[in-house]
């Protein structure tokens, strides 16, 4: 018998209010009830405009005429977090302030007076940007190197330039593109054998190509093109392909995506540290057990970035029932003993946190972009307040500008040396402001999130690898985000796993920059190497691996690498 869930308690904070339409009669009533009460002047017009303008606005939503950038610019709502646009929201509330800071010019414009404006480019590619074109070296139809010149009136003799003269031709092609071959059958008049014509080897038995199913993994999982808008798209080019058909053709190469899978989330283990968060991921069947049951419904998928000593970096996507401090903990299992301890950044959510992990064996590192957003939301009348942290953390991601190509050891010297000062004239501004404001209070709150977190948020003052920010995990999970917007839903968590086993294997390729497609295309075609060696087959190890292959002239594995997991 199913169990019948407790009525959530309506009159909690920021609860969904009830939801009332009216007729255009009703409303006309309502507003000359209003206009004929005994409510002032100013506050008959100012109810008026908001019945009319919450009239307009829900017509022009049934219409399908607002979209959600029309509605930010509507309401000014401002995405950019950039001081100078603060600077903005601010006087925009304020009808005396735009009139007395017309004259005042913007402490922001002196400092962008001062840098050097970037020279336009004329916005082509060079040919060097084609990396993927095919070369075709063409010679002159009628002349050859030491011939002599065909001028008339000259007798030298040609010789052959250096650089060729370039022309670049670009031709479009459907996704999907089908042959059909027309296979001669012959029967014997007697015995009435069938003798059936033989297709070429190089097109092998097999419906559909990995250069098919790579490029259908790129526009699902890396382009977010819903599989339904590319079953459409065929349809209208001659080449049916139900959504389903698309499906199960990746969801066959799951075996080898997973071995893969695993060899990322070891060598992610292995890196200097990670950088965590997650987002919520919606799955149809995860609602319909809740329904049923006290299990949850709530899934995410995490996002966990591991930078390493060589530069590459590792992206490592989990979907499942847990946030991102548990997602995390099993990183740690796999970590060799005689590495450093790693640090851990994420914004300040207790669900970010390791659970289960004892504190000994990480750094714990909070985001500043997260404690500076804290004053970038302030209300007006906090614009001392918040210019002052902002312009403080500002001068600390200008020093960062200046470090971030200097080794570790170096990088820590030039921050303690240049970021700890300003981090310590930032902690006596706030002790100085905790008393001057309500702790409950967003003054006080935002005040306190720093200073109950000063030692998180100054780690990287502390530790040469540490970095100062989420941004990297931040910027991951938009592709997540993205595929969320398009698909909205996963019917299962297996196949929510699918798509975390692919992104992790599509994005660690192009941010290390390599081609994905080529990548992709790789590991179909040498499945069974990538399943008996998949450390090999990460996106930094696999020309080695293929180069290994040529080399041994079709030999059918590879050796296992040491330290694999």
């Amino acid at each position: 018998m199913a169990k019948t869930k407790k009525k959530k308690n309506s009159s909690r904070k920021n609860a969904k209010p009830e939801i009332i339409k009216i007729t255009p009669e009703q409303a006309e009533n309502l507003l000359a009830d209003i206009l004929g009460s005994n409510l002032s002047e100013e506050n008959s017009a100012l109810v008026t405009l908001m019945i009319k303008g919450n009239r307009w606005l829900v017509e022009a939503l049934e219409r399908g005429q607002m979209t959600t950038n029309k509605l930010r610019k509507l309401l000014g709502i401002i995405t950019s977090e950039k001081a100078s646009e603060r600077k903005k929201k601010a006087n925009s509330n304020s009808g005396e302030g735009d009139l007395a800071g017309s004259n005042e010019k913007d402490p922001t414009d002196g400092k962008s007076e001062l840098k050097p404006k970037k020279k336009k480019g004329h916005g082509r590619n060079s040919a060097k940007a084609y990396e993927g074109a095919d070369v075709v070296d063409l010679k002159h139809e009628a002349l050859n190197p030491g011939d002599k010149c065909p001028d008339d009136y000259c007798d030298g003799l040609l010789y052959e330039k250096s650089e060729p003269g370039i022309m670049l031709r670009i031709t479009g092609s459907p996704m999907a593109k089908a042959t059909r071959f027309n296979l001669q059958k012959l029967r014997c008049a007697i015995c009435e054998t069938i003798y059936t014509a033989k297709l070429p080897e190089k097109f092998g038995d097999k419906k559909y190509d990995n250069s098919f199913i790579a490029m259908l993994m790129l526009n699902k999982y890396f382009m977010s093109v819903p599989l339904y808008r590319q079953e459409n798209l065929q349809r209208y080019l001659g080449v049916p392909l139900p959504s389903s058909t698309q499906y199960e053709l990746m969801d066959s190469n799951r075996d080898v995506f997973e071995k893969l899978y695993d060899a990322f989330c070891y060598d992610a283990a292995q890196g200097l540290g990670y950088s965590i968060d997650d987002t919520p991921a919606k799955i149809l069947e995860q609602i319909s057990k809740s329904k049923l049951s006290d299990e949850t419904k709530s899934c995410y998928t995490t996002g966990i970035v591991s930078v390493h000593e060589d530069g590459h970096i590792t992206y490592v996507y989990v979907t499942d029932k847990n946030p991102a401090g548990k997602s995390v903990a099993p990183f740690f299992e796999l970590r060799e003993e005689n590495l450093e301890m790693p640090y851990i950044m994420s914004d300040a959510l207790s669900a970010n946190i390791p659970k289960n992990i004892c504190k000994d064996l990480y750094i714990l590192s909070f985001c500043l972009i997260h404690a500076r957003r804290q004053f970038y939301d302030l209300p007006n009348g906090y614009d001392d307040l918040a210019d002052t942290v902002i312009e403080l953390i500002g001068k600390i991601y200008d020093n960062e500008k200046n470090a971030k190509l200097l080794p570790s050891e170096e990088r820590l010297k030039y921050r303690q040396e240049n970021s700890q000062p300003i981090m310590n004239q930032l902690k006596d501004f706030l002790d100085a402001q905790e008393f001057e404001f309500e702790p409950n209070g967003v003054a006080g709150k935002a005040v306190n999130y720093i200073l109950k977190r000063w030692t998180e948020l100054t780690q990287f003052l502390r530790f040469k690898n540490v970095p100062l920010d989420t941004n990297i995990v931040e910027r991951a999970l938009k592709l997540v985000i993205q595929q969320r917007k398009s698909s909205m839903f996963y019917k299962t968590l297996k196949g929510a796993q699918l798509a975390s086993f692919i992104q992790t294997m599509i994005y660690s390729a192009a941010q290390n920059d390599i081609n994905p497609y080529e990548y992709v295309l790789n590991i179909l075609n040498h499945k069974k190497e990538v399943i008996l060696a998949p450390a090999q087959w990460l996106p930094w190890n696999f020309h080695k691996a293929i180069e290994a292959l040529d080399e041994s002239n079709g030999r059918q594995g590879l050796a296992n690498s040491p330290g694999e997991p």
